[in-house]
């Protein structure tokens, strides 16, 4: 008889372990994926263009006997631009890469905030939100405040100075969770 109750009590255990970090996968990993729903992804085109490179015939070598003007070469660098050699000591400079990183910035930015903003309001709406079965209530609040802490990580760049208040505002979110669910189980 107690070797079959402490066997109940291990499955019950581990069912609760399994659960819990089901229900955990599956929230971070809908947080982490919605957003390809809304907004599309850009295209990397730059690599569609005409690069010597880029293409399957030999990359063109780079003649000795040419004189690359190296303030052209710098200032490109420096501009976030690509150096291009073409045939016959001709160059060019390219700044699809950098215009692409500026659109993909942009993409980051917003997919980071809307993760926040969803991911804010879903810990908060489950705080309120009583659940009978404990493991399922606090996976959701669990995953959704980590989910919380990674997108406000990845958004940093973009909060920049408001990044301390937005801490501070979810610090308190969490003091909030934790005071409902303490006078829920009362």
């Amino acid at each position: 008889m107690i070797k079959k109750t402490e066997q109940k009590k291990l499955e019950n255990i581990v069912y609760n372990v399994i659960m819990f970090a089901l229900i955990f996968a599956l929230v971070i990993s809908f947080v982490f994926t919605i957003d390809k729903l809304i907004l599309e992804k850009p295209k990397d085109t730059c690599y569609l263009q005409d690069y010597t490179y880029y293409k399957a015939e030999p990359v063109v070598n780079l003649d000795q006997n040419c004189n690359y003007d190296e303030y052209y070469i710098s200032s490109c660098v420096q501009s976030e631009g690509n150096i291009i050699y073409r045939k016959n000591c001709q160059m060019e400079c390219s700044y699809c890469y950098r215009d692409f990183n500026k659109v993909m910035e942009t993409y980051n930015n917003r997919i980071n905030l809307g993760r926040m903003i969803l991911t804010f309001l879903l810990a908060l709406a489950f705080a309120f939100i009583t659940i009978k079965d404990k493991i399922i209530r606090y996976s959701i609040l669990s995953a959704s405040l980590v989910s919380l802490f990674i997108a406000t990580m990845s958004a940093m760049n973009l909060l920049d100075k408001m990044l301390p208040l937005v801490i501070i505002v979810e610090f308190l979110l969490v003091i909030f969770i934790y005071r409902k669910t303490n006078k829920d189980k009362k």
